[in-house]
């Protein structure tokens, strides 16, 4: 076993070393038929008549970076209406990094991964001083349940229904980096509390996917940089349809509201993993959110698809205003 408090070797890991995380987090199932394994150079594994692809990287945090890279790539998966399968990841490490911060990330893979039903099948792992801070960069595979949920998809008529709540990610993320103004503003108890919202609710929309297997959704999106108000102006965007938003509808926690207020940020604009948007008809949203809330995923609905194309507005208090587009993410102002 290497010492945790050694610095890695710039370069690939040494296959004795690989060897040992391998064992921590190589998958063992009938859908794999070759899977990650010292000196192999890909995996391959069973597969569907409709797969989803998609790929992603992290790279604005590097601490829970395991758990952020299977749930990022697993939600995107969810949103296109499937069940993620297989993760892959390309993880790469700056000189100086130590061999106990690398075995933390593959445990962090293996725990997230397994809590997600996603078979972790192998990737690359690189010590290199073209990075400056560790970069984990996914694909993930997953199957089609039924036809594809697109952000294209939604309708005039439809309403807009949203789980859990606003900047659930980004709260959580100012809580860890910001740790002493974080705890003061919250006290000790809500403090840990939105800590562990990376876990409870999570940022995953995996249950939700599951939960709402035999809905007839219509447009979804998994809203992560520029949070919920870019979620739905890309689904208003590439549906060709207008939007209103109704902001008392819109669930925000006193957590949220206290830390963003505190850092200058709006929440509607900051990173928001973890919520699902989705456009139903009236009858199926409201199902949904029924099914959802009955399931322990809060669930609202919180606004309407018109026919007033390129209209995104914010009903607030009676009056309306068009909704705000964040070129960049609310999170980058935290200082």
């Amino acid at each position: 076993m290497a010492d945790a408090s050694q610095t890695l070797a710039e370069g690939k890991l040494s296959r004795e070393r690989l060897q040992e995380l391998l064992t921590l987090t190589a998958h063992s199932s009938p859908e794999i038929l070759v899977g990650a394994d010292v000196g192999e150079d890909a995996a391959v594994v069973r597969g569907s008549e409709r797969l989803i692809l998609t790929a992603d990287p992290i790279t604005f945090t590097e601490e829970n970076i395991g758990f952020y890279t299977v749930a990022v790539n697993s939600n995107d998966i969810v949103a296109m209406g499937g069940r993620p399968m297989y993760l892959v990841t390309t993880i790469l490490l700056p000189l100086g990094t130590r061999e106990q911060r690398l075995q933390t990330i593959f445990e962090e893979l293996n725990e997230a991964s397994r809590r997600a039903g996603v078979l972790w099948v192998g990737g690359h792992t690189e010590v290199t001083s073209a990075v400056n801070r560790i970069i984990i960069s996914a694909q993930a595979i997953g199957f089609l349940r039924g036809k594809p949920t697109r952000t294209s998809d939604a309708h005039s008529g439809e309403l807009l229904v949203m789980s859990k709540w606003t900047a659930l990610e980004a709260t959580t993320l100012i809580a860890r980096e910001k740790p002493d103004i974080s705890r003061k503003l919250l006290g000790g108890e809500r403090y840990q509390e939105v800590l562990d919202w990376l876990y409870e609710p999570g940022i995953s929309i995996l249950r939700e996917g599951e939960i709402l297997q035999g809905i007839q959704v219509a447009a979804a999106h998994d809203p992560t940089e520029g949070g919920i108000a870019t979620g739905v102006h890309e689904i208003a965007e590439r549906s060709e349809v207008g939007i209103r938003l109704f902001r008392e509808r819109i669930p925000v926690r006193p957590e949220t509201e206290i830390l963003c207020k505190h850092f200058g940020l709006e929440p509607l604009g900051a990173l928001s993993s973890g919520v699902f948007l989705f456009t139903a008809a009236a009858g199926e949203a409201k199902k949904a959110c029924g099914l959802l809330n009955r399931r322990g995923v809060p669930a609202a609905v919180i606004g309407e698809i018109t026919d007033q194309r390129g209209s995104v507005e914010l009903v607030d208090g009676g009056e309306s205003q068009p909704l705000p587009l964040f070129t960049r993410d609310e999170i980058i102002k935290l200082s």
